[in-house]
């Protein structure tokens, strides 16, 4: 059984626990089972946050997995391309199932070996922003994609309209998500969406 049903499959979890189908499982005694031991190996799966393994009370072996679900995917300087979950976790792509999601572009460091408190409050914000885009509608439509400057603040590409959104950092982005939104429908609602070529939400 698998929660979300994003990127792992039942073959997949059966080649973990059968180490690529060279054990058997079937027709074991329940005694020879170590679960604990199955299960930390379970997790270690890139696409595994959770497992539990258990017999039934006829005897059958019972997988029930929580997968790692993305929230943003990234591309960084390097021209690689991967998937964050809501913990900030690495996750790679998949050729098995793509997901519609916030886009951050020019991440400055291989994801991999992030190990500075730079790259760490970075990811902690991109978090916060797809999490946010996710849960609205409008912004999830209207942010074509989220650019990372050298400075390690966000410009935001919209879908409608040539301008370009200065954002700042990630710090405060519900207020600064609710300025735009006010200029929007105040000022751009009237002028037109091709007015201005930025729009700077960054300052109070």
């Amino acid at each position: 059984q698998t929660e979300g049903n994003w990127f792992i499959d039942k073959n997949d979890v059966v080649n973990v626990l059968t180490n690529n189908k060279t054990i058997s499982v079937k027709n074991k005694k329940i005694e020879s089972f170590d679960l604990n031991k199955l299960e930390v190996k379970l997790e270690k799966e890139v696409w595994v946050k959770d497992a539990e393994l258990f017999f039934d009370n006829k005897g059958i072996l019972k997988v029930k997995i929580e997968e790692r679900e993305p929230i943003a995917r990234v591309f960084n300087t390097q021209g690689q391309s991967f998937y964050i979950d809501s913990t900030g976790h690495y996750l790679p792509l998949s050729d098995k199932m793509s997901a519609r999601l916030p886009v951050f572009t020019s991440f400055p460091a291989d994801v991999k070996k992030i190990k500075t408190k730079a790259d760490k409050k970075l990811i902690r914000n991109i978090k916060d922003l797809s999490l946010f885009l996710l849960k609205d509608p409008f912004w999830m439509a209207q942010v074509s994609q989220v650019d990372i400057t050298p400075s390690r603040e966000f410009e935001m590409v919209p879908t409608v309209g040539n301008h370009l959104i200065e954002f700042g950092d990630g710090e405060d982005y519900e207020k600064k998500f609710h300025r735009l939104f006010v200029f929007y429908k105040q000022v751009l609602a009237k002028t037109g969406m091709e007015k201005y070529q930025r729009i700077k939400v960054q300052y109070d």
